[in-house]
């Protein structure tokens, strides 16, 4: 029997619902709780559109950074997002609140120590099982690598990439990610790798940008085969990439996301009246509220026949 998975980005959207929602949805301590508020009902839309569907066969987990900038990227390219500012103030609590909120509600938390969402994502993606389908919920392109069509071997894997929170998702698969960027899902980090990523402080190859990349992975297989080729390339792109020999070899274990990291999972018990008290101090009631109409609606349908 095949089984849905949702992953949720959980870092990614969190942010998202942060600048979406207005900061001055507070709690009687005036502390922000515009974040939680907006990861809550997206939960519930989710668990409505996404999950319902697909029951009983199917779970979704929550997926958080443990290291935003783990220590066995920056160790190989310093720069790997050395320039991101600093979290607004008002956003770092609510991770903590977020937490707690799902525990009390007896959801699935995911985390890879040391590592980043993405890399507990991808793990995830490895332990689903021929002919299951795993959807990714995020807003960071760097997860259309994991993108898989159907085979006999793994599961079918796509990104719903979030274009106006969760209730516009933009559905990658295969064909969509070769349609928007030119290359296919399992070459999508050679051009990631050549053209960059100045969000995460990776400056690419000087003079590629998204179609130069484009055109060389077309033509070559692999990278190695590009620059076993590099002195064919007209002279100005040839000297960049001899001159970034270095660079690619340190992108090319930075970019991945890795799949065999070690997870650490958190599900606890459900337990309401604490749940109450939490969503009343901080006045969420209402996002609870309808999360909780969300859950109840998914177990009706998963108890009639």
């Amino acid at each position: 029997m095949t089984s849905y998975h949702l992953l949720l980005d959980t870092s990614s959207l969190l942010y998202r619902a942060f600048f979406a929602l207005p900061r001055s949805l507070t709690d009687p301590s005036g502390a922000p709780i515009n974040a939680v508020h907006g990861y809550l009902d997206m939960t519930a839309r989710l668990l409505t559109d996404r999950i319902a569907p697909h029951l009983p066969d199917a779970r979704i987990v929550h997926v958080f950074d443990h290291d935003w900038r783990p220590a066995g990227r920056v160790s190989i390219y310093p720069g790997y997002k050395a320039a991101r500012p600093p979290d607004p103030e008002g956003l770092p609590p609510q991770f903590d609140l977020l937490r707690r909120f799902l525990r009390l509600l007896g959801m699935l938390v995911v985390e890879a120590p040391n590592w980043e969402a993405d890399d507990a994502i991808g793990t995830l993606c490895t332990t689903a099982q021929p002919g299951d389908h795993v959807d990714i919920v995020t807003g960071d392109r760097d997860l259309l690598q994991l993108v898989r069509d159907p085979s006999a071997d793994g599961p079918t894997v796509r990104v719903l990439f979030t274009t106006r929170g969760v209730s516009e998702l933009k559905i990658f698969d295969a064909t969509a990610v070769q349609a928007e960027y030119g290359v296919p899902p399992e070459r999508y980090v050679d051009f990631a790798i050549l053209r960059g990523d100045p969000s995460d402080g990776l400056p690419g190859v000087k003079g590629i940008g998204p179609k130069t990349a484009r055109d060389l992975i077309l033509r070559y297989p692999t990278l190695d085969a590009l620059l076993d080729d590099a002195a064919a390339q007209p002279p100005r792109l040839a000297t960049s990439l001899l001159e970034a020999q270095d660079y690619i070899a340190a992108m090319r274990l930075i970019v991945p996301v890795r799949t065999d990291a070690t997870l650490q999972s958190i599900q606890d018990a459900a337990d309401d009246a604490q749940l109450d008290e939490l969503a009343a101090a901080h006045r969420l009631s209402g996002p609870l509220r309808r999360l909780r109409g969300a859950q109840d609606e998914t177990m009706r349908r998963t108890s009639t026949p």
